[in-house]
């Protein structure tokens, strides 16, 4: 399939995600747990309803492998597509009732690439507004089918940043410190492939985690929807990720509106300080 078809299919099976996954709240099915995903975290019944619609609207497509954080592999093992699936990302916010929560599926045809360069279509659907998010790569970023950019913020000081600091390990509090103080604003809202949307589309400056604990199906697609809309996205020090389409391997980010801003953040990131490039 084209990129252009796997965008249009992408969308259609978010929407059909969000059609079938609000009414559960209505039914008090929010916290319903039916087991534990490949990734290890439990699965409440909407992640597993969520996945069964992605997986039932991508089934028809030949030689198709998807990586999902609840399924795990599926499809054709041999596949030369893959397709890296979090059916429903802020799980927690959604049992709590707290309406930020998204789905988000990316659409690779190299997984060897670095980044996100292998990523061909990035769609993110929130699935409270039903606002949804897409790229191609190449393409440039859009909202609702419309184009976005990212902010042209060029001082920290007046910068508002994502942190994500669920579960961190207390050492990297001190090494955040120089960044939590320099900043406007910080903010975690729950659901990172959503935040990573808000960052394309301005609402945002950055988005920093550090944590060693990002996986692949979380930031796939809305890696390439910040990167394609004008985003700064590296590693800690600056460098090109070094990403596995596993859902084993975890990694750390650091992604900003503008090369600008990049660098004022990077510098305040504790012991990237002396790796950031030079001139930003």
């Amino acid at each position: 399939m084209k990129a252009a078809e796997w965008e249009e299919l992408l969308l259609v099976a978010t929407e059909e995600v969000r059609r079938e996954v609000s009414p559960l709240a209505a039914r008090g099915e929010r916290g319903r747990e039916v087991g534990v995903g490949a990734a290890g975290d439990r699965t409440i019944y909407a992640d597993k309803l969520a996945e069964d619609v992605l997986l039932k609207e991508m089934e028809g497509v030949a030689g198709l492998r998807v990586l999902s954080e609840e399924a795990g592999d599926a499809g054709e093992a041999a596949g030369r597509t893959l397709a890296v699936v979090d059916p429903l990302d802020g799980s927690s916010n959604f049992v709590r009732g707290i309406p930020f929560y998204c789905t988000s599926v990316a659409v690779v045809d190299d997984t060897s690439a670095r980044g996100v360069d292998g990523v061909e279509v990035g769609v993110v659907r929130d699935l409270v507004t039903g606002d949804v998010y897409s790229a191609r790569r190449g393409k440039g970023a859009k909202k609702n089918g419309a184009p976005i950019r990212t902010a042209a913020t060029a001082r920290i000081a007046d910068s508002v940043v994502g942190v994500d600091l669920s579960s961190a390990p207390a050492g990297l509090y001190p090494e955040l410190e120089p960044l939590l103080g320099g900043i406007k604003r910080q903010m975690h809202l729950g659901a990172n492939a959503l935040e990573l949307c808000y960052l394309a589309e301005g609402k945002t400056d950055a988005f920093v985690d550090l944590r060693e604990r990002m996986r692949i199906t979380d930031f796939a697609a809305a890696g390439l929807i910040a990167a394609e809309a004008g985003a700064e996205v590296t590693d800690r020090g600056g460098g090109d990720l070094s990403l596995a389409f596993d859902l084993a391997h975890r990694f750390s980010f650091v992604a900003s509106a503008n090369p600008r801003i990049h660098g004022q953040v990077l510098e305040r990131c504790g012991r990237s300080a002396a790796r950031a490039p030079a001139g930003r």
